[in-house]
C-alpha cells in the first residue's frame, strides 16, 4: 500500500496571505504546504481523501487523473472547496465518481454544491460539471471501496466533529483535538499514522504536539507523520526536535507502508 500526503499545510496553507511563512525558512521546499490531503493506493484501488482549495495543484503536480472514490472527512472548506476540480476526474474517466462522508458532510455538500449530485441531463454527451454518488457513513462503520477496507471513528473538532479514517495498517486523524476511547480500539495495532499536529502551544480545535507525542506513546505506531501544520512548524527545526519514529509530513511525500 502507498499513501500520498497531496498537502500537509493548515487552513490557510502556508505560505499565508496574512503570516507569510511564518517561523518557516522560505528557503526550505518543504515548508511550501498545500491544504491537507491525501491519496491512499492499495491493491488497485485509489482513494481520495478531501478535495481541498488546491487540488487542482495537487492533481497536476502527482499526475493524478483517476480515482476510485473519494471520502470526506468534513465539511470545513480546507479540505472540501476544490470539489469542482473534480470535474476533470470524471471526465477522463468518464464517470460519476462515488464519495462518502457522514450525513452532516453530505448536507453541507448539498447546501453549498448541490448540484455535484445531481446527474447529467438528458443527451449531455460530457461531464460539464463534477458529478458526485453520495454514500452515507456513520461513525464506527466499516466500508468496502474497491480492493480496500476502511474504518471510520469519530473525532473532537473543538466545536465539530470529523471522521478518523482506518485503512489496513494506515490510519489519517486530520482535524482533530480529542480522541475517545472507541478511536483510540480502532487504531490499535495500526503501523503508519498520519496525524494533526497544528503547532507547539495547545489549541482549542487541533491536537498540538506535545499530545501527539502522549497519543504516540499510548498507541505505538511504527511510524507517526504530523500533517495539517502551521506555519507556527518550520520542517527542519521540528524534526530535529521529534523522537525516532516520528516526522513532519511534506507535500509530495510518498508513504510505502508493508
Amino acid at each position: 500500500m502507498k499513501v500520498e500526503i497531496l498537502g500537509c499545510g493548515g487552513a490557510t496553507g502556508t505560505p499565508s496571505v496574512e503570516w507569510g511563512w511564518g517561523r518557516c525558512d522560505p528557503d526550505e521546499p518543504r515548508n511550501r504546504r498545500l491544504r491537507p490531503s491525501i491519496l491512499i493506493d492499495g491493491a488497485g484501488t485509489r482513494i481520495l481523501v478531501d478535495t481541498g482549495p488546491d487540488l487542482r495543484e495537487q492533481l497536476l503536480r502527482s499526475g493524478i487523473q483517476t480515482v476510485d472514490a473519494i471520502v470526506y472527512t468534513h465539511a470545513h472548506a480546507d479540505h472540501l472547496h476544490g470539489i469542482d476540480d473534480l470535474r476533470s476526474v470524471n471526465r477522463f474517466m468518464n464517470k460519476a465518481l462515488p464519495a462518502y462522508a457522514d450525513e452532516e458532510t453530505l448536507a453541507s455538500i448539498r447546501a453549498r454544491f448541490s448540484y455535484v449530485f445531481d446527474p447529467l441531463v438528458d443527451g449531455a454527451t460530457s461531464y460539464y460539471k463534477p458529478t458526485l454518488i453520495p454514500n452515507t457513513l456513520a461513525y464506527g462503520d466499516v466500508v468496502q471501496i474497491g480492493a480496500l477496507r476502511m474504518a471510520t471513528f469519530a473525532q473532537d473538532h473543538g466545536w465539530a466533529t470529523t471522521m478518523g479514517l482506518r485503512c489496513g495498517p494506515v490510519a489519517y486523524s486530520t482535524d482533530v483535538v480529542e480522541l475517545t476511547e472507541p478511536a483510540f480500539e480502532v487504531l490499535r495495532g495500526v503501523d503508519t499514522w498520519i496525524v494533526d499536529a497544528f503547532q507547539e502551544p495547545p489549541h482549542p480545535t487541533h491536537a498540538h504536539v506535545g499530545k501527539v507525542l502522549e497519543w504516540v506513546e499510548r498507541i505505538k505506531p511504527r511510524r507517526t507523520v504530523l500533517t495539517h501544520m502551521s506555519a507556527r512548524l518550520d520542517y527542519q527545526t521540528l524534526r530535529d526536535k521529534l523522537p525516532a519514529g516520528v516526522e513532519p509530513a511534506y507535500d509530495g511525500m510518498i508513504l510505502e507502508i508493508p
